[in-house]
């Protein structure tokens, strides 16, 4: 054995070397990041961008962005120094902030140029594994190719009756609240809603009930990790400075951290098992001849099954088909993603029409002309028929978009075209911005969803009537893939799943208005915005409770 290779096992055994690495490593790397601060101005091209000045040497811009005022912040920003501006990310990395459509619509479109930057990809990959929405490039495509089936049209026709059943479900849960209650109770719909959501995306996904609506949040180990998960005081800034300091990773700093170990390990177990079930029953009806999975035993509701059958398919290559465990990596994509977005989007929506007890008597007259009791079949066209309802969750999408900034670094040299023209520190009005491998942008959704320069003089208030007349001109230009805006964001790394987001949405709307009447039960400005992988509603107060949205709820009289 070489002295130095001797050397290198005495330093990672005892443990004052150990002590050292841990110190040392991260005084590395910071070292490392402060010389990127100092340098990168220097040889950027993107230096000659105008921005505001840099608010900290560690957090940069960022630490406004994650604790709730990022509309705030960026919109000022944008007042100041136009379409194109410069920010500071963690260490000092600039950042280029654009709402340019043109420019957005080329960083969607080459999506082999642009990737997730590498802190992005660890936050997400943290609790969804490399699944769908960590991955980039020739694996991305491979998996959304295998995944596409589970989303289509037809498939979403067969999964609606889910929908519906737990949607009707909660209806139930919250009656008999009231029931018990000597006075209008005061529930917490956050909670609620992330209950039935997690039922859906179980029978919808994998043909397996969580039962969290009726056994509550201890019903599942699945579950009840989930609870413990997003009550555990999560530190955004803790998540990004992993990201950014990979040596920090190995480290769990907080009861959260720990709970997701817990919640990755329940995810992979569950997977496993429910993965090999679905590929045991795909070649049974292969060998049986018999018909295929869709057509027996249900499985036509079921993501999972249609996902392993696209990908066990004699049309799909070989050397294209996902492995077990590429397969696995959706699952946690599936449950989180699937069903964190819908949850709090439609308490998004709940808080927005709380505050306007005319525009919920408005929807639920529609809701209740259209299906005056539970007789009436619900379908994807007769939700589709209602336009008020349309118009609201259209509204609740723009002005309470789940996630409000999406983050893309370049992977070669490129010059990105501009529909307009920014004029730069030197003075010099420029049409294009040039890039550099590495140069990060940041595509800011919330901001452009609510452009008054698109939207009009109003784009600052929650609205749904603007959905019901002609909208302005330049809503058509904007390069999203659903309703013109950047929720769902555009190109081929648009949200697979926003169908069934939205019908399921339509789905917990009408359940929930026509049957009860909804009041805050705090001061509306009392709840705020946080953002972990998607937008929360938390008491301003209660904080370290995790997200909640208390609310006041009382049953329709339709006397």
């Amino acid at each position: 054995m070489s002295p130095l290779i001797a050397k290198v096992q005495s330093l990672v055994t005892s443990p004052f070397g150990l002590a050292t690495l841990a110190i040392g490593i991260p005084i590395l790397w910071l070292t490392y990041r402060a010389i990127v601060f100092l340098t990168a101005p220097l040889f950027s091209p993107m230096k000659v961008i105008d921005g505001p000045p840099n608010r900290n040497l560690v957090m940069g811009h960022f630490g406004d962005l994650v604790n709730g005022n990022g509309y705030t912040s960026l919109s000022t920003y944008k007042e100041q120094y136009g379409h194109v501006f410069l920010i500071r990310a963690l260490f000092g990395e600039l950042t280029c902030v654009t709402t340019d459509n043109r420019a957005v619509a080329h960083l969607l479109s080459n999506h082999m140029t642009y990737y997730k930057p590498e802190f992005v990809r660890f936050q997400l990959s943290y609790l969804l594994g490399q699944g769908l929405v960590s991955v980039e490039g020739m694996e991305h495509r491979y998996q959304r190719r295998i995944m596409m089936p589970s989303f289509s049209s037809s498939h979403l026709r067969n999964i609606l009756p889910t929908f519906v059943a737990k949607s009707a479900e909660l209806r139930d849960v919250l009656n008999e609240q009231i029931a018990a209650s000597a006075i209008p109770p005061t529930v917490d719909m956050a909670e609620w809603l992330s209950r039935t959501t997690l039922d859906i995306i179980g029978l919808a996904g994998f043909n397996y009930d969580f039962s969290t609506l009726r056994q509550g949040k201890e019903g599942s180990e699945l579950s009840a990790s989930f609870h413990r998960f997003n009550s555990e005081t999560q530190s955004p800034i803790v998540m990004l400075l992993k990201g950014f300091i990979p040596p920090l990773r190995i480290f769990e700093f907080d009861a959260a951290a720990r709970e997701a170990r817990t919640l990755r390990k329940i995810m992979r177990d569950i997977g496993l098992q429910l993965i090999e079930d679905k590929q045991k029953e795909v070649i049974s009806e292969k060998a049986s001849g018999g018909g295929t999975v869709l057509e027996k035993k249900g499985h036509d509701r079921d993501l999972l099954s249609l996902m392993i059958k696209s990908n066990m398919s004699t049309t799909t290559p070989p050397d294209q088909r996902l492995s077990v465990s590429q397969i696995l990596n959706q699952i946690p994509t599936f449950l989180l993603a699937g069903h964190e977005t819908t949850s709090n989007s439609t308490a998004w929506c709940l808080y927005a029409l709380a505050q306007r007890p005319e525009m919920q008597s408005r929807l639920r007259a529609e809701l209740l002309d259209a299906f005056p009791d539970d007789n009436v079949e619900v379908t994807i066209e007769s939700l589709s028929a209602l336009p008020y309802l349309e118009a609201v969750v259209r509204e609740t999408m723009r002005y309470h978009a789940p996630v409000e900034l999406s983050s893309r670094v370049a992977e070669g040299d490129d010059l990105i075209p501009l529909d307009r023209e920014f004029i730069g520190r030197d003075g010099k009005a420029r049409k294009h911005i040039q890039v550099k491998k590495g140069d990060t942008f940041m595509i800011p959704i919330i901001l452009m969803n609510r452009s008054k320069e698109v939207w009009g003089p109003d784009a600052d208030e929650f609205n749904p009537d603007r959905w019901l007349v002609d909208r302005p001109a330049a809503v058509s230009d904007i390069p999203g893939l659903w309703a013109n805006l950047m929720t769902f964001l555009g190109g081929q790394r648009a949200c697979i799943g926003f169908k069934f987001a939205i019908l399921e949405m339509k789905s917990l709307l009408l359940h929930l208005f026509r049957a009860f009447e909804f009041e805050l039960a705090v001061d509306a400005k009392d709840i705020v915005c946080k953002e972990l992988i998607v937008t929360r509603p938390f008491v301003r107060f209660e904080i370290e409770k995790g997200p909640q949205l208390p609310m006041i709820i009382r049953p329709v009289n339709r006397a």
